[in-house]
C-alpha cells in the first residue's frame, strides 16, 4: 500500500467516524451525478443542511432548506416550495426525506419544480439511529423509496441498497448507535472509537466473502426522472 492509498484509507476512517459510512459510500455517486449535468443546467438541492456539494457541480446549484441558520440560497418549507413549476433541470435530496412530515408531498413538490425530463438523485436511510435536523420522522426500505418516487410521478431508473449492506459495515454503524461518538462521557467516546475500529477492520471480509445482510442495510440511493412532456 503506497502513501496515496494510506492517506485515502485514513480519510475513509475519519469520514466513517465523524459522519457514518453512508456518506463515504454515496460521495462518488453524488460526484459522478453532479458532473453529468451541463454547465447551464439549474440544479436544486432540497434540504441542503450543512453539507456543501457545490464544488462537485459545473452546473448552477441552488440550495434550499427550512433552517435559515444553514444559510441556504432559498429558505422555505419543502412541502410547499416557493418556486414556480418546471424551474429546475435536476434535484438532489440526500438524507432529507426521513426528516419531513410528509415525504410523499415533498416528492410531489420536487416533481412539480422539475422540468420535463428532469432528473433526481436521492438517498434515504433505513437502518440508522434516530437523529435530529430538526426531527427524525420516517424510514424507507429500498422498495419503499422506489414506491415513494413512483407515486410522486417519477420514472425510477436505479435503486441500490447493496453497497450499504455488509455484516461488519452494519456492526460498525451499530457501535455509533449504542455508544454515541458525541457522548458527554469520555469513556463512551473512547469505547466508540475502539469498537468501531474493530468492526471496521472486517470491511474487507464483507467484500471478499459477500457477507451481505439482504434485509438490513444502512440506506438506499435512487435515481429517477420526470417523464418528458408529451
Amino acid at each position: 500500500m503506497g502513501p496515496a492509498e494510506i492517506r485515502e484509507w485514513a480519510r475513509g476512517i475519519r469520514t466513517d467516524l465523524n459522519h457514518g459510512g453512508g456518506r463515504r459510500i454515496i460521495a462518488p455517486t453524488i460526484e459522478a451525478w453532479a458532473a453529468s449535468h451541463a454547465p447551464r443546467a439549474e440544479v436544486l438541492e432540497v434540504g441542503a443542511g450543512h453539507y456543501d456539494h457545490r464544488h462537485h457541480f459545473r452546473a448552477k446549484l441552488t440550495t434550499f432548506d427550512a433552517d435559515p441558520d444553514q444559510h441556504p440560497d432559498i429558505v422555505g418549507d419543502a412541502h410547499a416550495m416557493p418556486m414556480e413549476d418546471e424551474t429546475y433541470d435536476a434535484a438532489l435530496a440526500i438524507a432529507v426525506l426521513e426528516h419531513v412530515d410528509d415525504p410523499y408531498q415533498v416528492v410531489r413538490e420536487i416533481h412539480r419544480v422539475l422540468r420535463p425530463g428532469g432528473r433526481v438523485l436521492a438517498w434515504i436511510p433505513f437502518y440508522q439511529s434516530v437523529h435530529g435536523f430538526p426531527d427524525d420522522v420516517s424510514r424507507f426500505t429500498a422498495h419503499g423509496i422506489q414506491r415513494l418516487f413512483e407515486l410522486g410521478g417519477f420514472e425510477v431508473t436505479r435503486v441500490d441498497e447493496k453497497p450499504y449492506a455488509g455484516l461488519f459495515f452494519q456492526a460498525s454503524n451499530t457501535v455509533h448507535y449504542v455508544f454515541p461518538r458525541r457522548s458527554h462521557r469520555r469513556w463512551v467516546r473512547v469505547l466508540n472509537r475502539v469498537l468501531f475500529l474493530v468492526a471496521r477492520a472486517g470491511y474487507p471480509l464483507d467484500r471478499r466473502y459477500g457477507l451481505r445482510l439482504r434485509t438490513l442495510y444502512l440506506g438506499t440511493d435512487l435515481e429517477a426522472r420526470k417523464p418528458a412532456a408529451g
